[in-house]
């Protein structure tokens, strides 16, 4: 059973990380764990090897931009390699769930982990960096660790679902004359309803003519975040003012992928009014 004082379970699961079968069953390592602590009355630590509730869990930044990057290299391969992972979590009847957690240690590599396994969110690098510090504020702020769905709804929060609302689109109207795409809209800015009309090549370039601001698109993004009759698209949208050097993003989730392209320049142009970055005054001008 046991020799001096090792752990049986340790050097079985040592051996099994070493390709060594050790005949012995840990597939539901979670039964064997209420067993001990049930027949000891000691419980088991949180870092025992192998066992414990927080041996494959990652807060630290760096560890959790590593595991990251090794799931992602994991996804094409059969034998397990994993950064800081010795053993796959699964074959002891855990799950992914534990092994990234996002409190004030965590950086941008967890966040974009737990939001893209959780909610199919795959957020650009220079999104990840600023949303990472709206996390940390939160983090820093409460004191707690935070879950991967208050990290979604915080995102929307911050980016779909902006407070101020300088501009808001009312209703629109698409239509196509000869390849060029033509939209007619009722918006409120400022609390004064405006009537626009914009033409492009597509929907999103004749929404912009529309709105008749000074900005460019740096990046821009849309993917599905669910599937079946219920799909929803995401768009992600970074803007910055001429001549100025400073941007924003802004997200949308809708069914309909105009509209969700839609919300996420408006979510965007409100943002960079709250930053002062483009002025009221702008957006008024704009809309006469």
């Amino acid at each position: 059973e046991r020799t001096g004082n090792v752990d049986v379970a340790a050097i079985a699961l040592n051996m099994y990380t070493q390709g060594v079968a050790p005949e012995l069953d840990f597939s539901n390592i979670n039964e064997v764990i209420a067993t001990v602590e049930e027949c000891t009355g000691l419980p088991v630590h949180p870092r025992h090897p192998y066992a414990g509730d927080l041996v494959f869990t990652a807060f630290s930044g760096s560890h959790q931009d590593a595991i990251k990057k090794g799931f992602e290299y994991q996804k094409n391969e059969e034998i397990w390699d994993m950064p800081y992972l010795p053993i796959d979590p699964k074959d002891l009847g855990r799950d992914y769930d534990a092994v990234i957690r996002v409190n004030s240690q965590s950086g941008k590599g967890g966040i974009a982990y737990l939001l893209e396994s959780n909610y199919n969110v795959v957020l650009p690098r220079r999104l990840q960096i600023e949303f990472s510090q709206v996390v940390q504020q939160y983090t820093d702020e409460n004191g707690t660790e935070i879950s991967a769905k208050q990290i979604w709804t915080l995102f929307k929060d911050t980016y779909v679902e902006v407070k101020n609302h300088h501009y808001t689109v009312k209703n629109y109207k698409l239509s196509d004359i000869n390849g060029t795409q033509i939209i007619e809209l009722e918006i409120d800015v400022e609390g004064e309803t405006q009537q626009l009309r914009g033409e492009g090549n597509g929907p999103i370039s004749a929404f912009l003519n529309a709105l008749q601001l000074p900005i460019d698109v740096l990046n821009y993004e849309e993917r599905s975040i669910s599937s079946g009759a219920n799909a929803k698209a995401l768009t992600l949208i970074e803007l910055q003012v001429k001549g100025t050097g400073r941007g924003s993003f802004g997200a949308g989730v809708h069914d309909n992928t105009v509209t969700s392209s839609i919300e996420a320049i408006i979510a965007c142009t409100n943002r960079l009014i709250d930053q002062g970055v483009l002025s009221t005054d702008q957006v008024v001008a704009a809309a006469v």
